[in-house]
């Protein structure tokens, strides 16, 4: 994965800067590189994160502390801020640096009367890399490809709430983060350019939690597969107000 990240990194610096300066003044391109430089930028938006728990899903169903009227999980939503840190453009070709942390969760709750259970799930993911995008106009870009190295965490709580033996309440945690590796495309909206712009992305991200540990006690929680295993399809459409150098 952090080798994907270099030989598009590679590439972008070569396509942005295989061009020789057009002014005999501009000492070693560096006029020509500058000129490129668009600006930089700052992002929010809100989508759905579809991923794989069997280990997750299959100590629910096997533990008798746990209800078995949960549903399998596998899809959380929530939200993405971030920031482009740099934006070049080469002719049709725009091309950005740039980081995200994102937030997703998936709360279930099972049981009746006198006694109900909730699980919740948190996705937690850093990103970092580089984004290519192509001018179709004024008012529209194709993004080609976004290509983010991810780190990953999640956090999971189990609560009981009883009549008769009152509330209870297990809260576990990944003991590390996990490198992981996304992968998206979409359509961009310029309503004000070059200013303010709305992205729809979908795509696919690759990551694993091996396992979670009580925050109190440091315990695993024990499974025979990873609790998340796998991730999955995400979409997510991101508002982006941008602020341009020139």
């Amino acid at each position: 994965m952090q080798k994907i990240l270099l030989i598009l990194f590679i590439i972008i610096t070569f396509v942005f800067n295989s061009e020789q300066s057009k002014a005999q003044d501009d000492c070693c391109g560096a006029g020509s590189i500058f000129s490129s430089i668009l600006g930089s930028g700052i992002f929010g938006g809100y989508g759905f994160q579809q991923y794989s728990a069997s280990g997750l899903n299959e100590l629910i169903t096997s533990d008798p502390n746990l209800n078995e009227n949960f549903d399998d999980f596998g899809f959380a939503h929530g939200w993405r801020v971030g920031a482009n840190i740099i934006g070049i453009r080469k002719e049709d070709i725009l091309a950005a640096f740039k980081f995200y942390y994102q937030s997703v969760k998936e709360r279930q709750e099972a049981g009746s009367g006198d006694e109900t259970q909730e699980i919740e799930v948190e996705l937690n993911s850093w990103g970092l890399g580089i984004g290519l995008s192509y001018i179709l106009g004024k008012n529209f870009d194709l993004r080609i490809l976004d290509a983010l190295m991810t780190f990953n965490s999640a956090n999971l709580t189990n609560e009981i709430h009883s009549v008769s033996f009152g509330d209870s309440k297990q809260e576990f945690e990944s003991s590390e983060s996990n490198i992981g590796f996304s992968a998206d495309a979409g359509f961009v909206y310029y309503p004000f350019p070059p200013y303010i712009s709305i992205e729809i992305l979908g795509g696919y991200s690759f990551f694993a939690i091996e396992t979670v540990v009580d925050k109190e006690d440091g315990i695993e929680l024990g499974a025979n597969d990873d609790i998340i295993d796998s991730g999955g399809f995400f979409a997510t459409g991101v508002l982006t107000i941008s602020i341009p150098f020139d």
